[in-house]
């Protein structure tokens, strides 16, 4: 078979994320699909956008399978760098944009990514960590906040370049259907984060869950604050797109702009952490705002709580509620629980999603019988091709055929799953993991630190917080202030004790192997507040 033959098979019936603007801009191309600052792109600009984006990448000699990391807010550029990249086969590595020197040096060195793109009031961090970054041969400034940023020396103006682009014929390259499209890292439950490979076809089958399982339907409008950093992010954009549906593009979560994109473009569906349900009926003026087209509300990332679903229910009658699990490494599918069982069964997450197969495993490998608490494991075309380079954590993860979660739960007699506990110590933080080994290795190298323990405690606000235990020499002090300023320093934002307790060595309670009996820990410290 020619070259040419070859790709004409490849594109006549391939995964590609980058063929869904396409595809997309065909059936509705004079309709809005995104909305942001302002600037409202239709579905037929989108693709060219995305189209003119994908040869500016070429002409800076990027090739299929090269890694193209970005440290960026939600913009207009990063989704068109995004489904851009991904028609030529490159692979996007967004870093979250809270990351410090050290971590963006970690996870870039690690990708192998030969190209960066640095929003401008983000320029700072990437610089300091610019000299240490081995694979980068080109960096870039994206434009979105501070348009007067001047660009560093040697750096290149990706807006810029975009704008003097005026190719928008659709590339033709050839790619495969596993092919790594993204490559997102996870702290998940071990110190140093882990690149999860995502692949064209894990995320295709992600699309078939939207009208199932979310009512996702052509004529909503969604409001998406959510970091497109974050799997969920990733996928209900795709997913809107797919649909037809009009995205309405937030910059960061902000409250108050929550209110006011969701008044006057209509929102009709929000997906949130529990965190911001909660945040919002507090908002100055939260009474005068016209929420009235809401319709369809999800709540990720922990079990909503139900004082917070009875204040909803009776600002929005009528409305769906549904409370949604997954990770990133299953592409993000899990289960859904529905809004005809939210009320009865809200303390669980539901159901699986369309495509996807759930069990309750023993430490063995066993399926456990109903009503027993046990690992959750998963299966299905959306979970992820393994961790990038990381052969046998990948194994282990994946062994037996299952995605092995490292989640607790149990089913009860009627199908409905319930998440119990996480099986190693990962925090869950207003949306965000946390590894709390990672928090520790950090806070250890203070020089008054001799001994460390991070747990995740309820909090009102953030669902569970970073609580930190610190044990200073001997005959040395340390304060809370000192220890929060060190972290702050070393560590993004959301991964800092909101909390920090000093302790004595005798006061901590260790097995006499020294292992830190966390469980106990963590009674302890809500004893304490």
């Amino acid at each position: 078979m020619s070259g040419k033959e070859s790709l004409e098979r490849n594109i006549l019936r391939r995964l590609n994320i980058g063929d869904i603007p396409k595809r997309s801009a065909a059936k509705y191309p004079d309709l809005t699909s995104l909305v942001f600052m302002g600037n409202k792109i239709t579905f037929a600009e989108l693709n060219r956008n995305c189209c003119r984006m994908a040869r500016v990448f070429e002409s800076l000699g990027a090739k299929k399978g090269d890694r193209i990391s970005f440290i960026t807010h939600n913009c207009l550029t990063y989704i068109y760098s995004w489904l851009g990249a991904c028609k030529i086969g490159c692979v996007a590595n967004p870093l979250n944009f809270q990351l410090k020197p050290k971590e963006i040096e970690y996870i870039i060195n690690n990708a192998g990514s030969r190209f960066l793109f640095v929003e401008d009031l983000l320029v700072p961090q990437a610089l300091e960590a610019a000299p240490d970054l081995k694979s980068v041969e080109k960096i870039g400034i994206i434009h979105v906040n501070a348009p007067d940023t001047e660009t560093p020396q040697g750096w290149l103006d990706l807006d810029a370049l975009f704008a003097a682009e005026s190719d928008d014929s659709e590339p033709l390259v050839e790619t495969g259907d596993d092919d790594m499209c993204c490559l997102l890292y996870t702290s998940g439950t071990e110190a140093q984060p882990k690149g999860v490979m995502n692949t064209h076809k894990s995320f295709f089958n992600t699309l078939l869950s939207g009208v199932p399982d979310l009512n996702i339907h052509k004529g909503d409008t969604a409001l998406l604050s959510i970091p497109l950093t974050h799997i969920a992010g990733k996928y209900l954009l795709l997913e809107f797109i797919n649909l037809g549906c009009k995205l309405v593009l937030e910059y960061a979560p902000n409250p108050i702009e929550i209110l006011e994109l969701t008044q006057n473009e209509k929102v009709t569906c929000w997906v949130y952490p529990p965190t911001l349900y909660q945040i919002l009926p507090s908002m100055p003026g939260f009474e005068g705002y016209d929420l009235s087209s809401l319709r369809k509300c999800v709540s990720f990332g922990a079990v909503m709580p139900v004082p917070i679903l009875e204040q909803w229910k009776k600002l929005l009658p009528g409305s769906e509620w549904r409370n949604y699990y997954g990770q990133t490494e299953s592409g993000p599918l899990g289960s859904t629980l529905q809004p005809e069982d939210f009320e009865r069964k809200i303390d669980t997450i539901g159901t699986p999603h369309t495509g996807v197969e759930i069990k309750i495993f023993d430490d063995s490998g066993n399926e456990v019988p109903v009503g027993e608490m046990g690992e959750i494991v998963m299966r299905g075309p959306s979970v992820m091709k393994g961790y990038y380079n990381l052969e046998e954590k990948t194994a282990e993860t994946l062994r037996g055929g299952w995605l092995h979660t490292g989640d607790l739960g149990k089913f009860d007699e009627e199908g409905f799953l319930y998440f119990l506990d996480r099986k190693k110590d990962m925090i869950k933080t207003g949306g965000e993991n946390v590894a709390s080994k990672e928090v520790e290795d950090t806070l250890i190298k203070h020089e008054k630190v001799m001994q460390v323990a991070v747990v995740g405690l309820p909090d009102e606000y953030w669902i569970e917080k970073v609580a930190a235990v610190v044990v200073p020499y001997p005959g040395v002090e340390v304060t809370e202030e000192e220890i929060i300023a060190f972290a702050k320093e070393n560590l993004a934002g959301y991964k800092c004790p909101k909390q920090v307790m000093i302790m004595s060595m005798d006061e901590l309670p260790v097995l006499p192997s020294g292992k830190i009996l966390k469980r106990e820990l963590r009674e302890q410290l809500s004893k304490k507040e």
